[in-house]
């Protein structure tokens, strides 16, 4: 049986993907800077944004693409999963029409992403704790959200079916 030898891609070199995250996230979390605001600076993911539907998901997959990035750079299970975490924050609550517009503008998910990706480059044999931690406390954090959701719709439906009986 011949074996084949497989090189990794020149594109696959963590100091190209990372310069390559580097910029995209530069571009969507802080490319336009705010004139009067002391160098408060927003990007294109806050415009992309304003247009409903499409532009949450579009700014998304961009999103996605930088998470994937940092999976071929070989990023430990745990960090990917937590820049899952980040790009689900920020696209749920982005969805949401003009709170998600001002999230955008504080919650700046590539930017994240990319000081994650930036600490396991730079010392790979680091601790995960963190990573841990951040993915244990958004997984609590949405499940109280959901057990909140499903007893206000009971109250909710409650009061309807007491107010219309």
């Amino acid at each position: 049986m011949v074996r084949l030898r497989r090189y990794p891609r020149a594109s696959d070199t963590p100091s190209r993907g990372l310069a390559e995250v580097e910029a995209l996230a530069w571009l969507l979390d802080s490319s336009i800077p705010v004139p009067g605001t002391g160098g408060r600076r927003f990007g294109i993911d806050a415009l992309i944004g304003f247009v409903p539907v499409v532009g949450d998901l579009v700014s998304g997959s961009i999103g996605l693409y930088i998470v994937w990035r940092g999976s071929r750079l070989g990023l430990p299970r745990v960090v990917i999963a937590r820049m899952l975490a980040n790009s689900a924050i920020d696209f749920a609550v982005g969805a949401i029409p003009f709170v998600g517009d001002a999230f955008d503008l504080w919650f700046k998910a590539n930017t994240r992403n990319l000081a994650l990706m930036r600490r396991h480059l730079e010392r790979p044999n680091a601790s995960t704790t963190d990573e841990w931690l951040g993915l244990f406390g958004f997984a609590a954090l949405l499940i109280i959200v959901v057990v909140l959701l499903g007893w206000f719709l009971v109250m909710l439906t409650a009061a309807i079916a007491g107010a219309v009986g």
